[in-house]
């Protein structure tokens, strides 16, 4: 985070803090009663199609697929752009705006190593080539993509049988640390609000 965002967040009052918090608390919970009230109240939303071939699951799926992306009831559903939007906004959260960014950045890149004067600190260099971020951004897009794709569908044994796969790997792993993640994005929501106080 950088100086400015953190003197920022710094001169908040606590209390001012806990309150804007508390509103944006109720403004999230209010935009979701508003979104599961829209969804009953168009419960025949898809039903002008024949019955006997709709899949209401992997609709309502499709729909709240789409409210995360957009925050709003889509009137209309393109499932291949809402799978590849929302695959695209959650790689940059998980993956590509953290720590692979640092290990890229550098003043002097991977393809460039036999041009990086001698005695160049190793923090400047960038460990990742751009033909290696290319190819894990792509291999990111994609596994999120397909784990979205089964859930817009509803093929929730497939999705349990892809993942069940993987249920040895990492169990030595540190656990998530979502109070750290959930404080950073509350600063972020601060910052923000903030703005447009």
């Amino acid at each position: 985070m950088s100086s400015a965002k953190d003197d920022f967040l710094d001169s908040i009052d606590p209390l001012e803090r806990s309150n804007l918090l508390k509103i944006m608390k109720d403004t999230f919970e209010k935009l979701d009663r508003e979104f599961i009230d829209e969804l009953a109240e168009i419960e025949g939303f898809f039903y002008e199609e024949d019955e006997d071939d709709i899949n209401f699951e992997s609709h309502k799926n499709s729909m709240l697929l789409e409210y995360i992306n957009k925050c709003e009831v889509p009137e209309e559903i393109d499932p291949e752009e809402s799978v590849f939007d929302l695959s695209r906004k959650i790689v940059h959260f998980i993956f590509r705006n953290g720590i692979i960014e640092d290990m890229h950045a550098g003043k002097y890149g991977y393809d460039e190593f036999l041009k990086i004067p001698e005695n160049t600190p190793p923090e400047v260099i960038s460990q990742l080539s751009d033909n290696d971020m290319m190819a894990l951004n792509k291999y990111m897009m994609d596994r999120v993509g397909y784990i979205l794709h089964l859930l817009q569908n509803a093929e929730y044994s497939k999705l349990h049988y892809i993942l069940d796969k993987e249920k040895y790997h990492g169990d030595d792993w540190d656990r998530p640390e979502i109070e750290k993640i959930e404080k950073e994005t509350e600063d972020l929501f601060l910052i923000e609000f903030s703005r447009h106080q």
